[in-house]
């Protein structure tokens, strides 16, 4: 492994003139992770993307040569020129002030993805990946369940939370290449890391807003059992959610005895007794094997799952049959992509090139798009309509989804102007509109919860009884019109309720079909139980997670759910833009366990290089040194700061203790990272006596990156930089009024912005897209409603 992980890269230009995306050209600004990530999902779709290194390259200076992994099917210069500009459709950068390309190019969309945003009073802060998710709360939150509050709130590994917002920046890029592909006009997108993260953090926003409670890392955790055991091979993580899944789980342990007691008899029960349910399922899991019990729990559908290492993902059997892992023609083996699709569109077809390998080449012939599909995607898209419209408006989704990860997906596509339309039924509720996060002012019903409503703004609600005879003509009416259906329900689901892939093309044979599952329609795993924790433990995540040292730990936020609703949006996108080009609409299988697995390329090349699976190191990072959150005034406060490279470190040094600089322990950056445990002490004993905010402000007066650890309390009620740049939206609705939800992470320079609408009520919008939509006479209507095919909203009704 490690003398193919360090063997030189040839120069193979990309060509992939059969891939979806050979329509569109991208100059990436070497930068930082995320950039590079956003250009590569480009890249491995076909795009023609140029890399443009001018020493402003983080990649390259990655440790493991990561930059094999995120350089991949691209082509690299060193100068930006004229000529390159004038013929891009897309440039993406991390730069907070860049000259205006647009002089060169009108057409042109450009990306700016930066911590904050390019506005805002923090808009001018440095900030790396530590102080990006701790200033979003995710880091606050991190690791779940944390019983010791003299750790520090925790990171994830890598470039993790980057990596995630970055495919939801190259989501809104797409678009907004596809809508100037029809106005004949640009855009420019300025996209918030630090904001796009803070909307994934799950429950806090909810709680915070609509109960008045602090979401918080430490403490018991909403579901017990939940967490990761060690076993005698290995880990394990379970999570029983389901009454019916821990009498089913005690069955399998053989029914003990300690199980049979009244203090475990409940959820609620188990909860106020974690402790010693833990200890009683410690010792349990301590002498059995992982294959024996995943399997046998898998069986019982209950949800059990490896914590796998990267040697564990590399050999497992699910992740094999299914192809996951693609190799580039050097022979490199990496992590495929995040989705499956029956197109020939995604391929690694060229290894990453050395810096300036195809200096004074242009672009590639560009690949034609046919004639007959001018819109983007929706109907009725001309030049003049596309105009200052969000860059989705046309485009309309047939929304099968619930709980988090599908809804997370067209909340994206909702946000772009798609017209979501949920389908949605009272006698199957979204679990998340049955969590008791209502508003203690305001009489619990299934529309007043937070968590709801906060990931499903701007969307349209239809209630409709699937198991009715008659609700399939109205559900083919509607697929009939649509130009995607997506779904994120069990592994045959939608074929047994009538619609799966082939009903659907039959029904309307340009439509995008989406569907969204924990392993994914095929492989040996295809039916087992996978809620969103086990995305990070199935992909080789949770394993490196967790403090220097010390055993394996959770994210804290179950990010399994968003990466997956993020993976699914990019793929839903892509093939629209791909289906403007050829013609083809696409089926596409999103996996959590892959699409979890699609990002941990710092991990994985890690694994490569040295030959073993990493291993947990805290805030720290491989190489930089100091890279830490740190104690500073108060309960539970804590600061992260992070130098980079030399300058930060003896400015650092100027405002900290000018002696620090000269000590022969922390001379250069090597001798730092062998020292570290003591630097981190220097530090500590620094900050621990002072504010935080004050810390934050004089080092980042002197260009060192600096940031507070946030909570979900401080960021949702009142945040002064959220609420200049949006993210505190107050949509004014019916039942709970305007409590503060997640706003929009990105900026459009030429179109809307914000949000357009509240979460719906159930079945709010059922009269109008029968009649507006589907085209039923009022009638017809109330017929329907009057044999309960569809129903009107109940927004007083109680769960």
């Amino acid at each position: 492994m490690t003398a193919e992980a360090s063997m030189p890269s040839r120069q193979t230009t990309p060509a992939l003139p059969n891939a979806g995306l050979a329509h569109v050209r991208v100059l990436e600004l070497a930068g930082n992770v995320g950039v590079a990530w956003a250009a590569k999902l480009f890249a491995d779709l076909g795009a023609d993307v140029i890399r443009v290194e001018d020493g402003n390259d983080m990649v390259r200076s990655r440790p493991h040569n990561v930059h094999r992994w995120l350089n991949s099917n691209k082509r690299s210069v060193q100068s930006l020129t004229d000529d390159l500009i004038g013929s891009a459709d897309l440039v993406i950068h991390d730069r907070r002030e860049l000259a205006d390309l647009t002089r060169h190019n009108s057409r042109l969309v450009v990306l700016a993805i930066t911590p904050f945003g390019l506005t805002g009073p923090y808009a001018h802060y440095e900030a790396a990946e530590i102080n990006a998710i701790h200033a979003s709360s995710w880091g606050n939150l991190s690791p779940g369940g944390a019983t010791d509050p003299d750790l520090p709130p925790l990171k994830a590994p890598g470039h993790h939370a980057n990596i995630n917002v970055a495919t939801v920046a190259a989501v809104v890029a797409l678009a907004a290449v596809e809508r100037a592909a029809v106005s004949r006009q640009g855009e420019h997108i300025d996209f918030s890391a630090v904001a796009a993260a803070a909307k994934i953090t799950e429950v806090a926003p909810a709680a915070v807003s609509f109960l008045g409670v602090e979401a918080s890392r430490l403490g018991t955790r909403t579901v017990v059992p939940w967490g990761i055991f060690q076993c005698a091979d290995g880990l394990l993580q379970l999570i029983c959610p389901e009454q019916s899944q821990w009498e089913a789980f005690v069955e399998l342990m053989g029914s003990p005895e300690w199980a049979s007691l009244d203090v475990f008899a409940t959820g609620p029960d188990r909860t106020q007794n974690s402790d010693l349910v833990n200890m009683y399922l410690a010792e349990w899991f301590a002498d059995q094997h992982v294959d024996d019990i995943y399997h046998a729990a898998q069986a019982a559908r209950i949800a059990v799952t490896p914590v796998n290492t990267m040697a564990q993902l590399e050999a497992d059997g699910h992740f094999a049959e299914r192809g996951f892992f693609a190799t580039t023609p050097d022979g490199l083996k990496l992590p495929g992509p995040g989705f499956q699709i029956d197109q020939p569109w995604w391929n690694l077809a060229a290894e990453a090139p050395d810096a300036g390998a195809h200096e004074g080449e242009g672009w590639l012939h560009r690949t034609a798009v046919i004639d007959h599909a001018e819109a983007p995607a929706g109907t009725n898209s001309t030049p003049a309509a596309a105009l200052g419209r969000r860059p989705l408006e046309g485009v309309r989704v047939c929304d099968f989804t619930w709980i988090w990860a599908g809804p997370f997906c067209t909340q994206v596509l909702a946000h772009l102007g798609a017209d979501v339309i949920k389908l949605e039924s009272s006698d199957h509720l979204c679990m998340f509109r049955r969590l008791p996060l209502s508003p203690p002012d305001s009489p619990p019903s299934h529309d007043t919860s937070g968590l709801f409503q906060i990931y499903n703004t701007d969307k349209r609600s239809i209630s409709i009884d699937l198991s009715h005879a008659d609700a399939a003509e109205v559900v083919a009416r509607l697929v009939a019109v649509s130009d995607v259906v997506i779904d994120n329900f069990g592994v045959g689901v939608m074929d047994r309720l009538g619609f799966g892939a082939p009903q659907l093309r039959a029904i309307n044979p340009d439509v995008v079909i989406a569907s969204l599952s924990g392993y994914g329609s095929t492989g040996p795993c295809a039916e087992y139980v996978a809620y969103g924790p086990a995305g990070g433990a199935l992909a080789g995540l949770y394993a490196s997670n967790g403090y220097q040292g010390g055993p394996a730990f959770e994210t804290g936020v179950a990010i399994g759910d968003p990466c997956t609703g993020i993976t699914a949006a990019w793929a839903v996108v892509a093939s629209l833009a791909a289906r403007r080009r050829t013609g083809i609409a696409a089926t596409i299988d999103v996996a959590m366990a892959e699409a979890v697995a699609a990002t941990v390329g710092e991990g994985w090349m890690q694994y490569l290089t040295e030959g073993r699976s990493p291993a947990p190191i805290g805030n720290h990072d491989p190489i930089w040194s100091p890279h830490n959150c740190y104690r500073a005034q108060g309960d539970d406060q804590w600061v992260t700061i992070a130098c980079t490279d030399e300058p930060m470190w003896h400015s650092l040094c100027a405002v900290m203790d000018p002696g620090l600089a000269h000590r022969p322990g922390f001379a250069d950056a090597a001798d730092r990272k062998r020292n570290e445990a003591e630097l981190d002490a220097e530090i500590s004993a620094w900050t621990k006596t002072r504010d935080r905010w004050h810390i934050t402000e004089e080092l980042q007066a002197v260009g060192v990156t600096a940031f507070p650890s946030l909570s979900s309390h401080e960021l949702w009620t009142g945040d002064v930089h959220f609420e200049a740049i949006g993210m505190l939206e107050r949509p004014p609705h019916p039942l709970t009024g305007e409590r503060v939800v997640p706003g929009v992470p990105w900026r459009l320079r030429d179109g809307p912005n914000g949000l357009r609408r509240p979460a719906p009520l159930l079945g709010e919008h059922t009269f109008e897209i029968l009649t507006d939509v589907l085209g039923y006479a009022p009638d017809v209507v109330d017929e329907l409603i009057a044999r309960r095919v569809v129903r009107e909203p109940a927004a007083a009704q109680s769960d």
